[in-house]
Parts: C-alpha cells; sequence; structure tokens
C-alpha cells in the first residue's frame, strides 16, 4: 500500500479521545508506542477501506455510563515531501464524523512538528511491515 494525501485540520477531538486511558493503552499495546495525545488528519482524493489492509481491531469500553466505540488500527509509517518519516498507525473509530477520504493518524510524536507539516502539505503513507 502507498497513498498520498493532504493535511488537513480536524475536528480538535482528537486529544480528547486519544488521552483516554483505555484507548491510550489499547494504542500502545497495538502499535507498541504511547500515542501523542492528538490526530494527524490527512484528506484523501478517494475513499480508504481499512480492511483491504488486514488491520489490527479494538473493542469499545464505558467509562461513567458513557459508550465509547471500537475500531481498527493499521501500522503505517508517514513521510514528509523531504523524505523524513515516522512509523505510526490509521486510526479508524467504529463511530466518527470524517469522511472515508480522511484518516486519522496516530504517533509516539507530534507529527506537525516533528515533521514540519502545515495544512495543504503532501504526505506519503505506506503500510508497515507486521
Amino acid at each position: 500500500m502507498k497513498i498520498f494525501g493532504r493535511v488537513v485540520s480536524g475536528f480538535g477531538e482528537g486529544k480528547y479521545f486519544v488521552g483516554l486511558i483505555p484507548y491510550k493503552n489499547k494504542f500502545k499495546e497495538l502499535t507498541g508506542f504511547t500515542p501523542y495525545e492528538g490526530t494527524l488528519n490527512i484528506k484523501l482524493k478517494t475513499y480508504f477501506d481499512i480492511d483491504k489492509y488486514d488491520p489490527l481491531e479494538f473493542d469499545g469500553f464505558e467509562i461513567d455510563g458513557k459508550e465509547y466505540f471500537g475500531g481498527k488500527v493499521l501500522l503505517v509509517t508517514l513521510f514528509n515531501k523531504s523524505g523524513k518519516f515516522v512509523d505510526c498507525a490509521i486510526v479508524s473509530p467504529k463511530k466518527t464524523d470524517h469522511s472515508k477520504k480522511t484518516l486519522e493518524i496516530i504517533a509516539p510524536v507530534n507529527l506537525r512538528k516533528f515533521l514540519s507539516l502545515k495544512n495543504l502539505d503532501i504526505v506519503k503513507i505506506i503500510q508497515a511491515l507486521k
């Protein structure tokens, strides 16, 4: 898998959800890294079907009577235009306000800062080897 997309602003909810301890622990278990509390959003030209790439699944949970949904994770490597890269993961929650043309990426670092990314920058994403 090799896809290209553009960095876009999200809804500002990634920080909250990735910061929830059950999600943070599950992402660490599935990816091998503790995720930075936030996501990088990548807009694609076409729909992305994560199921084509054998993703890892995670279950939802409940906190104080509020249900949080599970989803899928796919290990990938994200490259900026200079070739600098970070091993990270696409997160595909079962419930999201994003279209299937928008990817949410988690990583052990703030991707915008580490890769010097700004809105509309083009990035390359390849599937990581398991």
